[in-house]
């Protein structure tokens, strides 16, 4: 959400026109994705700043994503790197797609989504690179509420997460839910972990202790300021900072380094 619309109140009436045609385009968009991915019709090229692949989503996503491009750059060719909260895949088909030596573990727990992320690696050929969990990421495992929210992207563990902006919870389904530690013996050792998980950052982090401290991977957690309470940042920096790690802060997210390394 832009500055100015932080500015406005809610009862504004420029507010409620802008939000009203935001939930228009958005609405279109995502019925035209999911025709798409349901039909497997028009697959596209995809440009980021990793790399090119082809996917199903209508719109090139991430063209510029300066998150992505330094995560890119601090990963070797055969490096092992952690996607939590990979939606439809763009970030592990990026930095896969051009490395055959590289492994990237995608996590995503909305099930409709994780079909979707799966649909994008079969297209690539990239099933050897990319190893799909479809599971949340947190600090108990267990089976836990999953709140689909009518904009998809916003799905989370958290009610008020999947109901920012105009969007609202249009189902709620059990998905299980696994600490990164409790995996540990299963997947190759990290050396990034990317968290992008709307308010559940402080919970993957707590859940992930062993491994942060044990293997000091880079950490690179996307922010979500737009509309998620301060004290989600406040309680992440405190668990990474736990954990020995020092942030390095970007406008729109962090990079973060073991005080170890």
């Amino acid at each position: 959400m832009s500055t100015v619309l932080k500015r406005l109140g809610r009862s504004d009436p420029g507010t409620r026109a802008f939000r009203t045609l935001r939930g228009l385009g958005y609405g279109a968009y995502y019925r035209l994705a999911a025709l798409n991915y349901d039909r497997e019709l028009f697959p596209r090229r995809n440009r980021t700043p990793a790399g090119r692949f082809r996917c199903y989503e209508p719109l090139n996503r991430h063209g510029d994503d300066r998150m992505l491009a330094e995560l890119e750059a601090c990963c070797g060719p055969s490096a092992a790197v952690y996607d939590v909260g990979a939606n439809v895949g763009i970030y592990a088909l990026a930095l896969a797609t051009d490395e055959p030596d590289r492994r990237v573990v995608a996590f995503e727990p909305a099930p409709r989504t994780a079909d979707r992320l799966c649909a994008n690696v079969r297209l690539n050929g990239l099933e050897d690179r990319i190893d799909v969990r479809p599971c949340g990421i947190g600090d108990e495992s267990g089976d836990r509420p999953f709140y689909v929210s009518t904009y998809p992207e916003l799905s989370a563990f958290d009610r008020a997460s999947a109901a920012r902006w105009e969007a609202s919870v249009a189902d709620v389904r059990p998905v299980p839910i696994r600490r990164l530690d409790d995996l540990e013996p299963e997947l190759p050792v990290p050396d990034a972990i990317k968290i992008d998980v709307e308010g559940a950052a402080p919970a993957v982090v707590r859940g992930a202790a062993e491994i942060l401290e044990r293997h000091e991977p880079t950490v690179f957690v996307e922010l979500h300021r737009d509309g998620l309470a301060d004290d989600i940042l406040v309680e992440t920096r405190a668990a990474l900072e736990t954990v020995g790690y020092r942030i390095r802060e970007r406008d729109e997210y962090w990079r973060c380094e073991s005080c170890g390394r």
